[in-house]
């Protein structure tokens, strides 16, 4: 079960072969270590501690945020493909059964250790029992049977199927960025003591400190990075929960970045301030959404589903409570995601064709209390969300929305950790309110998660770890929903991924189970004294300190 919560708590090759990976874009030469020229350094705010160290699978968003600074993986998904990172080059056997991967011969980790096949097989092989054999993080380390070294620099995984999603599942820094042997006990346990105060990697920083109210903790370059070398020599991670904006504003910190640390009135006030840019990344890499459970009446009835769906402005969602900044969503993931493309989309907004569809299906407001009942039974329900200040005023809005349709909504705001417990370990709740899980999790993990049973004991090993989007295929028999899912695991073939991810998609938008309400890009801010310029990460909400560019 800690598996799930880590979850839910992810050129040119000749060019790519020349810079390092998980980073975007390299920045001057710094100097010698002789060099009498002042160390460049910044600070970054955060919301919260490192509260669980740095270890790959961690329960922690702040330390996911992070892990491309200090790991690294055999290869990484940028512009589009996959593209060399540790490994240089890769062939696939004609079978599908085997991934030979070519290493770089330049590498060693942060502590001095040689990275090589062994280091790679050590940690894969480690790693295995960390990441178990749930969707969360792909079905890579399920399928594989064995791990060999084939020479010094040489590595090969061989799987019992084809697995169309190889590639995406290496190229996740969460967790399937490498390592050193530091990182684990003799018996193969990650040593999660060790990991509290240090980073093992072989990407372009590394963990100096942490002061002893742990509210800053500072980075310094890898001096072994066999990359090439970021702008920034140093950088202060600061924690601060409430005054951001402030912080920015006195120059206290140099740089904020994602919806999830700074909301969208705060990015708009700070991006119009003199001395402070403000960007944001152009790619949608998550959806935000309501979830509604058609495991309880009168939720089973697709006319009530269809007509919550149709009550919700998502434009006036998108445009008033995050100032333009997302966009309003039409599918259960964006068309811009691999295999995304749906053929069939969600049901527009349309509060009087609402209206009708639950007085078409015997609900009716008779004694005028504002609230629609049928058979003795009123229409209410609550809305169970994270406390965390993300979805308050998206809820509000639903509220209001079901209010008009004549809809009761009692609202159910609990810890993140106990939400987590609720929903996604109990499956207790009648609406949600939550989000999926970034690429490059998504569509991957989402897709995969709408087998419709959340049974680990299934002899098959298929099986949801998410009860929300475990029942978005509403539109099929759990018979049918299981066959289309189950087909994932059983191919390499990108034509068959298309017609599984469309006709899911497809049953998904029309199901209004899970309700899309935007999709995400993400912002950034930066002291425009200190800062030049900042590239978003692949995953736009990590923090890319190499892709900061410095006056």
């Amino acid at each position: 079960m800690k598996k799930l919560l880590s979850l839910l708590l992810v050129g040119v090759m000749s060019v790519m072969l020349l810079a390092g990976c998980g980073t975007t874009g390299g920045g001057q030469d710094n100097p010698d270590s002789g060099s009498d020229e002042t160390e460049k350094s910044i600070s970054i705010a955060q919301s919260a501690n490192f509260s669980m160290g740095f270890a790959p699978g961690v329960q922690s968003y702040e330390t996911t945020y992070y892990m491309n600074n200090f790991y690294e993986s055999l290869v990484e998904y940028r512009d589009g493909e996959y593209q060399p990172c540790l490994a240089t080059d890769w062939t696939v056997s004609e079978d599908g059964l085997t991934y030979t991967f070519y290493l770089r011969e330049d590498v060693q980790f942060n502590d001095g250790t040689a990275f090589n096949a062994e280091a790679v097989k050590l940690y894969f092989d480690n790693m295995k029992s960390v990441i178990g054999t749930s969707a969360n993080y792909g079905q890579l380390d399920m399928l594989t049977t064995e791990i060999t070294v084939d020479d010094e620099y040489t590595v090969s995984f061989h799987l019992s199927r084809p697995y169309y999603n190889v590639l995406n599942d290496l190229a996740m820094v969460m967790p399937r960025g490498i390592l050193s042997a530091a990182a684990f006990n003799d018996d193969g346990s990650l040593n999660t003591e060790y990991l509290m105060t240090h980073t093992p990697g072989t990407g372009p920083y590394m963990f100096e400190s942490v002061n002893e109210t742990a509210t800053e903790y500072t980075f310094v370059k890898n001096p072994n990075y066999w990359g090439e070398e970021p702008d920034v020599d140093r950088f202060t991670v600061k924690v601060i929960p409430e005054s951001k904006v402030a912080a920015m504003r006195s120059g206290e910190v140099d740089f904020i970045i994602g919806s999830d640390t700074l909301d969208a009135n705060s990015y708009q006030e700070l991006s119009q301030t003199e001395g402070i840019t403000g960007i944001i990344s152009d790619f949608n890499f998550v959806t935000e959404f309501i979830a509604l459970n058609d495991e309880i009446a009168p939720l089973d009835d697709q006319n009530v589903r269809t007509a919550i769906q149709m009550a919700i402005d998502k434009e006036s969602i998108a445009q008033n409570i995050y100032a333009g900044l997302r966009t309003a969503a039409n599918s259960v993931m964006p068309a811009d995601m691999p295999y995304c493309d749906a053929t069939v989309t969600t049901p527009d907004y349309d509060m009087t064709g609402a209206i009708a569809l639950l007085e078409d299906s015997g609900w009716v407001d008779s004694d005028g209390d504002g609230i629609r009942e049928k058979d003795g039974k009123v229409l209410s329900f609550t809305i169970t969300y994270p406390s965390t200040g993300v979805y308050d005023n998206v809820v509000l809005f639903f509220q209001s929305a079901m209010e008009e349709l004549g809809i009761e909504i009692k609202t159910n705001p609990i810890d993140l950790m106990a939400f987590m417990q609720q929903v996604f370990m109990e499956d207790n709740y009648e609406i949600t309110a939550y989000m999926s899980y970034w690429f490059p999790y998504d569509p991957y993990t989402f897709v995969a998660n709408m087998y419709p049973s959340t049974d680990y004991s299934d002899p098959s090993g298929i099986y949801s770890t998410d009860p929300q989007v475990a029942k978005a295929l509403a539109t099929m028999s759990d018979e049918e929903a299981k066959a289309l899912i189950a087909g994932l695991y059983n191919t390499d073939d990108p034509a068959v991924v298309q017609e599984i991810f469309t006709e899911a998609l497809n049953s998904a938008n029309e199901s209004s189970v899970i309700i899309p309400l935007n999709y995400r890009n993400e912002y950034a801010v930066f002291n425009s004294d200190v800062i030049e310029s900042y590239t978003f990460n692949s995953i736009p909400n990590h923090v890319d300190v190499a892709a900061i560019h410095l006056k």
